[in-house]
């Protein structure tokens, strides 16, 4: 699988993209930056679907103009981090983003945010990922695992040596712990591709985890 990076949005939010059938697949778009739109445009996919690891501004900014301008066929969301799209999400946002004094990028924002047209699940498989609903971050954060490719999204759960914080809006330290001790499970040699950050596997983050 042919997977692209692209730093997208004004926290620089790692954007994974794959080809699937004729669609092409876009995980986290935190914006709509140059250089992801003239890759979307130089793969010509019919159809385009959007996959969310969460809600946060920072991963979703992009989704309001793909949508507008795109065949944006589907957009994945786990429910408990619905309220981030669709009506009245700008004012989620900045609810969660005024704390950090990040709202302003949100106020900035033209499009209103579509509604999500699918809700995700544990267990649910997404162009051949397994949903694995991995809260703390937010109350629906979610990763994306492919054991066939041993690819784990993991969006703000984990980084390299690090994971994510839990004192923005839904966040909740003991649940992110509980999340943390499930990638224990996982193959060694599964390849993260986390939302910031470097790089890593799961091998790579063993040591630590089993410390929490």
């Amino acid at each position: 699988m042919e997977i692209k990076e692209i730093y997208t949005g004004e926290l620089f939010v790692k954007t994974w993209l794959f080809m699937k059938d004729e669609k092409l697949v876009i995980v986290d778009p935190g914006g709509a930056d140059e250089e992801l739109l003239d890759y979307i445009n130089e793969k010509n996919a019919k159809t385009i679907e959007i996959m969310l690891t969460h809600g946060h501004f920072d991963h979703v900014g992009g989704v309001p103009y793909l949508f507008k301008s795109y065949n944006v066929s589907k957009i994945y969301i786990h429910k408990n981090d619905g309220f981030y799209l669709g009506k009245g999400a700008k004012e989620k946002h900045i609810e969660c983003f005024t704390p950090i004094r990040m709202d302003r990028y949100i106020k900035a924002l033209k499009d209103e945010f579509p509604d999500a047209t699918d809700y995700v699940s544990e267990g649910d498989e997404i162009n051949g990922f397994k949903v694995l609903h991995t809260p703390g971050h937010t109350e629906g954060s979610v990763c994306y695992y492919n054991k066939q490719e041993n690819i784990l999204f993991s969006g703000d759960t984990l980084f390299r040596r690090s994971r994510g914080r839990t004192d923005l809006l839904g966040g909740n330290e003991e649940e992110l712990m509980n999340s943390l001790k499930r990638f224990l499970t996982l193959p060694k040699e599964t390849v993260v591709y986390p939302g910031h950050g470097a790089n890593t596997t799961i091998g790579e983050e063993v040591a630590w985890i089993e410390k929490i």
